[in-house]
């Protein structure tokens, strides 16, 4: 199974990116990183991969804001229709209705977003990863 981690590039979200990539790899995937600070304004196919999983930070309580750079990393990628994908925050206070936005946002450009979680350690990620790799096979 080939896996795109896109992520908005911040220390913590970055941390929980790369854990997931290597959880996928354990797991018998090969995985690519992409980061929305780093990517640039090349656009991005998502046709090789399987899955397209999306981590990505927020601020705001009630009404949860993400970061510009995951809007334009969604936008910038092509051939999303109908892929399956994962949506990821950090877990904290108003992380739900951050994942709500973010699905939302995923799901605007076509992807099918079947996995969803919050991630509080490389723990969780791990177990996500170890989740969404059994379940694609």
């Amino acid at each position: 199974m080939r896996v795109l981690i896109m992520h908005s590039g911040e220390g913590k979200v970055e941390n929980l990116a790369q854990t997931l990539q290597r959880s996928f790899e354990k797991e018998g995937s090969r995985t690519e990183l992409v980061s929305a600070t780093a990517a640039g304004s090349a656009p991005i196919s998502s046709a090789p991969y399987d899955l397209v999983c999306l981590v990505s930070s927020f601020s705001g309580l009630f009404k949860p804001k993400l970061p510009v750079q995951v809007d334009s990393i969604l936008k910038r990628c092509s051939r999303l229709e109908g892929k399956k994908g994962a949506a990821f925050v950090p877990s904290k206070l108003g992380s739900t209705k951050a994942l709500r936005v973010l699905m939302g946002m995923m799901e605007k450009q076509g992807v099918i977003v079947d996995y969803f979680s919050t991630l509080g350690s490389e723990a969780d990620a791990q177990t996500a990863a170890k989740r969404l790799a059994r379940a694609t096979r």
